[in-house]
């Protein structure tokens, strides 16, 4: 055959896939897609002209949950789905997971490693430092990791894909049923999406990344590409149990049987409640020696109907010759435990968190630090992950080899702590400054920008003089020391020792 090529199917897919994007998608004829977008600022989660679909959730019972957790693997779809209701339905299991996600700052700090300090080049290094900043920068991590950080604390693994441009950085979640984890690059696992997911939603293709449309056509071609992994840095997952990467199980999954037995308890209170406010009046129409009536049973009857006639719901009446007793049901005890209150408590003990951050009746301050740097530690664990994803997208850019992000293990209940640490280590010539702004909030770039805003451009150190005091001046040999007391402070031994100069 000579030098002649031989075009093979996946070429001549890619081929023609290429041919379509030029007729298909024109700007005059078809709505503007992202990928399409010179500029990248938006992506098309689903056009509402074409598509009727919504959301669907499932309740489960208990028994039907107990079931799905002796064998998660097996239904690991199931136990997502019933998360996901009960995070919508639920306002302790809504609380809890976004108290653990609240957890994390994200506060990063971008540092060079490997290189030769004796021969790197100081304009070449900060020209790449800067470039890394900005593709960070674009990302706007504290906002969209921390939307990742409550899908992994939910169902265990948010699956994304990228869209990136010069400007920006947007992550796609993808629909979790369709993905899987099947090969780890870098310590990052990466995505393995079932194609067959555009049979029943093609109308979502076009609002993916072109790889999904390349790759969902090799599998029309052939139903052996059913699953495909996706093209790495790009797609990512993050899981929270990363122990077991064989199978998702949401990390509070557990919890959801104590959730119902709240309800449970919530409604045998309010029954209770309803009952102890109903009242039975009755009208005894008594019996003489002779066994005879009272009263006149007709008229008797009627003051009963009378009587009946005038009273609320909640209030009965009885007719009747009889003494009646009453019969309770009311546990004699006065100290009896409020259900619903326990069972709360049950929850939150059982999702490992103290139940004082919720519901403070008998906070310690002690005790309550040392429980959130407890919990601070499953989310900070997360959070290195997120920092695995960003240092290999970083490697992968040209100018970002020499360069990865650390996330520090900061949260707003310990900034002042890890701030003071850090601060102290700067006092001691330590090379912590950039990470002693992270923790209050001050990223890298912003504090460059900051800087060079106060210094160079307003000149604020320069025009803000504070006031002239005793704190703010040099002390000369007149005014040294604290200023005198008043002659009525003194003692009769601070009058001698004035009057002796």
């Amino acid at each position: 055959m000579g030098n002649r090529k031989v075009k093979t199917v996946k070429d001549e897919v890619v081929t023609n896939s290429r041919k379509a994007n030029a007729t298909e998608f024109d700007f005059a004829k078809t709505m503007k897609l992202p990928a399409r977008f010179a500029e990248l600022s938006r992506i098309v989660l689903r056009d509402l002209n074409q598509s009727s679909a919504s959301p669907t959730f499932s309740l489960y019972n208990k028994d039907r949950i107990n079931t799905f957790l002796q064998n998660p693997a097996a239904n690991e779809k199931n136990l997502r789905d019933a998360v996901i209701y009960i995070y919508g339905a639920s306002s302790h299991f809504r609380r809890l997971i976004q108290y653990f996600a609240s957890l994390s700052d994200l506060a990063y700090v971008v540092s060079p490693t490997k290189i030769d300090t004796s021969t790197a080049k100081p304009n070449s290094i900060k020209r790449n430092y800067r470039k890394v900043l900005n593709l960070l920068t674009s990302m706007d991590i504290k906002n969209q990791f921390a939307k990742v950080l409550t899908v992994c604390l939910r169902e265990d693994v948010f699956y994304g894909t990228l869209w990136i441009s010069a400007d920006s950085v947007i992550i796609q979640q993808l629909p979790s049923d369709y993905c899987k984890i099947a090969v780890i690059e870098d310590n990052v696992p990466n995505v393995s999406f079932d194609f067959s997911y555009f049979d029943s939603n093609s109308e979502y293709l076009d609002m993916y990344p072109v790889e999904f449309s390349t790759k969902y056509k090799l599998y029309q071609n052939s139903r052996n590409m059913r699953w495909q992994e996706l093209d790495s840095p790009t797609s990512f997952a993050i899981k929270c149990n990363n122990d077991v990467l064989t199978y998702a199980i949401p990390p509070f999954a557990g919890l959801l049987r104590e959730i119902y037995d709240i309800e449970d308890y919530k409604q045998l209170k309010l029954t209770k409640t309803e009952l102890e406010n109903y009242a039975i009046l009755v009208m005894k129409l008594g019996i003489n020696k002779d066994g005879e009536w009272e009263m006149d049973l007709k008229k008797a009857e009627q003051f009963w109907r009378n009587l009946e006639a005038v009273l609320p719901e909640e209030v009965g009446t009885i007719l009747s010759p009889m003494a009646i007793e009453k019969i309770s049901f009311e546990k004699s005890n006065t100290g009896d435990t409020d259900r619903v209150a326990e069972a709360e408590q049950n929850l939150y003990s059982a999702a490992g968190a103290s139940s004082l951050l919720f519901n403070n009746a008998k906070a310690a301050a002690s005790a309550l630090l040392l429980s959130i740097k407890v919990d601070q530690a499953m989310t900070y664990g997360i959070v290195k992950s997120i920092e695995s994803v960003l240092n290999r997208l970083i490697r992968a850019q040209s100018y970002g080899k020499n360069f990865k992000v650390t996330f520090l293990d900061c949260s707003p209940f310990n900034r002042k702590e890890v701030g003071d640490a850090y601060l102290k280590a700067c006092q001691l010539g330590i090379p912590m400054v950039s990470y002693y702004c992270a923790s209050q909030g001050l990223g890298q770039e912003e504090m460059d920008c900051m800087n060079f805003l106060e210094d160079d451009v307003l000149g604020i150190k320069g025009r803000f003089i504070p006031l002239q005091s005793s704190s703010t001046q040099s002390a000369t040999s007149q005014s040294a020391g604290r200023p005198q007391s008043d002659a009525d402070d003194l003692t009769e031994i601070g009058e001698q020792t004035r009057d002796s100069n």
